[in-house]
């Protein structure tokens, strides 16, 4: 895997324990956000280990439609992709959405599933 990709991933890592950290404090939307960050950087990490530039896109699902002729099983993740897409622009910004803790544990929890797929794509790949 070449550094691009670790860097990307790296990043995807740290917005995914920031997610799980807004949850435990309180700061829901920010929990969103940084959920979807996180499967956004997976996404693109993918993208660049086939040989692609990634998209300066935040919408998951295109994407995902970007991603699919180089990956397997893509349509397992494409309910958390348009779940956490919701959560790219309008959980940044105040009276835009109102988020509860079920709905920020639940954006984790989904970025987590995103996340566990990718990294299968990764290991399948080597």
């Amino acid at each position: 895997m070449n550094a691009t990709v670790e860097a990307w991933i790296s990043h995807a890592r740290e917005d995914l324990d920031v997610a799980r950290h807004a949850v435990s404090a309180g700061w829901y939307k920010t929990a969103c956000f940084h959920a979807q960050q996180c499967a956004e950087k997976w996404m693109k990490a993918l993208l660049i280990l086939h040989g692609q530039s990634p998209s300066r896109s935040h919408d998951l699902d295109f994407l995902a439609d970007l991603l699919e002729p180089y990956v397997q099983g893509i349509d397992s993740i494409r309910e958390e992709a348009l779940v956490l897409t919701e959560y790219a622009v309008d959980a940044r910004y105040p009276n835009r959405m109102d988020i509860d803790q079920d709905e920020a544990t639940q954006a984790v929890h989904y970025a987590e599933r995103l996340r566990t797929w990718a990294a299968s794509q990764i290991d399948s790949s080597r």
